[in-house]
């Protein structure tokens, strides 16, 4: 480069821009790539690695096209850190790697997906669908996402084993429904906690019903918990329930028919029965903002709620001794517990 075109970028700030500016790329770039191979067979095999490129390119085709392409994808991943390649071949290489291939860290490479993709999509292409005077339809991506926002949301699982812990009665007889019951790992804890408990989970995405079913037959927990692809607002029981639960779901409810939904979950309660309900809240950290901005803007759902608004709905709902708890320091991560007047 001659000293005159790099005075001239210098002097208009264009060089300052695109050196900050590729550092952001760069993170980026690495995000999308460990998205790519989260749930990769790729993945599995570079973390057993080294691997050749003929050996990665063993389910495909072996013209030397497939290999060239496979070869500078792969080229892409040394250059981020993601994989490392030497004499041997490629393998793994770097905390966020090797962490992702643990089995352990299901919930963790779910996460990344939902991040590189779902939010990708929301942070992008937004303002063209308001610019329209349009909102998201729920069908749209979600179809596609909720196999990974079922696993991605296990990622709070500590927190939330924690309030079961907490503000479950002391009893071992109790009757549960669980609204939005994922896999039905809250169910599987709090059954195993309580020996007498038996639980109704709803759930609406088919592929995740079957296989929080799966997930009670392995436990041999059939006859005590039961699933149903019903919407809560139209469920209906005769036997009415001790604990009600609404973990990390209430943003898929408009702000303005929260009231008559808590209202129609105070009549599923028994006397003393209680609400339990976990949310993050307004005006909390990034991730708290990229759940609001996905459900504020999807037709049929909600923003966040804020604290003192959720403890005034659930009084105008009709319940009692209201309280918030936050669950994570230095965050708004709250547990919403009120109770049915006796």
């Amino acid at each position: 480069m001659k000293l005159k075109t790099a005075a001239s970028l210098m002097k208009s700030g264009k060089w300052l821009l695109l050196l900050r500016l590729k550092s952001l790329f760069t993170n980026f770039y690495r995000v999308c790539f460990l998205a790519a191979i989260a749930d990769s067979n790729m993945l599995e095999k570079l973390s057993r690695g080294p691997f050749s490129i003929q050996d990665l390119t063993a389910d495909s085709s072996k013209t030397p096209s497939i290999q060239y392409a496979t070869e500078a994808w792969i080229k892409l991943g040394v250059r981020l850190g993601v994989f490392k390649e030497d004499d041997t071949g490629y393998s793994l290489q770097g905390f966020l790697a090797k962490m992702l291939a643990a089995p352990e860290n299901d919930a963790i490479r779910a996460l990344v997906r939902e991040v590189a993709g779902l939010h990708h999509l929301y942070i992008t292409q937004t303002p063209e669908k308001l610019k329209q005077g349009l909102l998201w339809n729920p069908d749209e991506q979600h179809a596609e996402y909720g196999d990974v926002i079922a696993r991605s949301s296990q990622t709070l699982e500590p927190f939330l084993f924690e309030v079961i812990d907490r503000f479950f009665p002391a009893s071992d007889d109790i009757r549960l429904l669980e609204v939005g019951c994922g896999y039905a790992g809250y169910i599987l804890y709090a059954a195993g906690r309580h020996g007498n408990l038996n639980a109704v989970g709803l759930e609406l995405d088919l592929h995740v019903a079957e296989t929080a079913n799966a997930n009670i037959q392995n436990r041999g927990l059939q006859d005590r918990i039961k699933i149903e692809m019903t919407d809560v607002r139209k469920y209906r029981s005769a036997e009415l329930f001790d604990v009600l639960t609404l973990y990390n779901n209430i943003y898929y409810f408009p702000v303005e028919d929260r009231i008559q939904l808590f209202r129609h979950l105070r009549s599923l309660l028994r006397p003393n029965g209680r609400i339990l309900l976990t949310t993050g809240c307004m005006d909390g950290g990034i991730e708290f903002e990229l759940v609001n901005l996905i459900h504020a803007t999807t037709k049929g759902w909600g923003r966040l709620p804020y604290k003192d608004e959720m403890l005034r709905q659930l009084y105008e709902a009709g319940f009692e001794r209201n309280s918030a708890v936050n669950l994570i320091p230095g965050e708004r991560y709250y547990a919403f517990v009120g109770h049915r007047p006796l």
